[in-house]
């Protein structure tokens, strides 16, 4: 079931591009103001600066000084990132569901599919 009425097809932007993107997610992304585009850089941007902080550099750490003390320092960053996706996620979809293509089309964060994974099906 599609939530999102696709009346105008538009080409991707890299700028928005992320793998496994649902065609909702897609089309969101392909109608994007430039403000929104840049404010969903932003939010991608600060993604990476945080998976960077609390899951590269602790696995990094445990694999150049493997010890109990860096294993107790990576341990609770890499579970704060872990738990702290679900709320992510949320973030996305209200993100997602409040540029003006989705606010026009009545696309609700509670029915938006970010991702199509392989396998999977379609969407």
């Amino acid at each position: 079931m599609d939530y999102c009425p696709r009346t105008q097809e538009k080409s991707m932007s890299w700028e928005t591009w992320s793998p496994f993107q649902s065609k909702d997610t897609r089309a969101i992304c392909a109608h994007m103001t430039s403000g929104e585009k840049s404010a969903a850089m932003r939010r991608g941007a600060l993604y990476g600066i945080w998976g960077a902080i609390s899951v590269c550099a602790p696995v990094a750490l445990v694999i150049a000084h493997p010890s109990l003390v860096s294993l107790c320092l990576a341990a609770p960053l890499v579970a704060a990132h872990i738990l702290c996706i679900p709320l992510w996620l949320r973030k996305q979809r209200e993100f997602l569901c409040n540029t003006e293509w989705a606010k026009s089309q009545g696309i609700r964060p509670e029915v938006l599919r970010l991702l199509t994974l392989p396998g999977r099906g379609k969407r």
